[in-house]
């Protein structure tokens, strides 16, 4: 008897402790990296809390690290973000920005998805928990397609 509990107990225990795959490991490493976004660059375009017809929200805010940013802003760069890139986007139900969503993240890193440019999507609840899905997302490339290197907005 006390070997079935004790079976049981290690059964249980090593079902709870689910090995992560490495793109949660990576979105765990990039909601790490953006801590402090809020005080990242603003597109000149799309500054404060918008409007959005998206699946992100009906209201959002973008922040893009320095690498994006410099990219955005630089006529004479090419049509695909560097590695490095990192685009936020909080989603809120209202203007005011008093009730968030949550949190979408790209990030470029080398090799990661050639075919997609090397994007790496994830979706987080406010308190950086994951909120889905993440890394080489279909859903996200399926919307984002049309954009300039998967980007929606010109950044200017």
């Amino acid at each position: 008897m006390i070997k079935k509990k004790i079976l049981l107990f290690v059964f249980l225990f090593s079902c709870s402790e689910k090995e992560m795959t490495l793109d949660e490991e990576i979105a765990v490493g990039v909601w790490d990296e953006i801590n402090g976004y809020e005080s990242w660059t603003q597109p000149g375009n799309f500054s404060g809390i918008q409007e959005s017809n998206s699946a992100h929200g009906n209201y959002v805010q973008i922040w893009l690290n320095e690498i994006s940013s410099e990219f955005l802003h630089d006529t004479t760069a090419g049509k695909i973000m560097p590695s490095g890139s990192i685009i936020i986007k909080e989603a809120y139900s209202d203007i005011l920005g008093e009730n968030t969503t949550g949190i979408t993240v790209m990030k470029k890193i080398t090799d990661y998805d050639p075919t997609h440019n090397d994007w790496f999507w994830v979706s987080y609840k406010f308190n950086g928990s994951l909120a889905g899905k993440n890394g080489a997302e279909e859903f996200c490339y399926s919307c984002h397609h049309s954009g300039k290197d998967y980007v929606l907005f010109n950044g200017q």
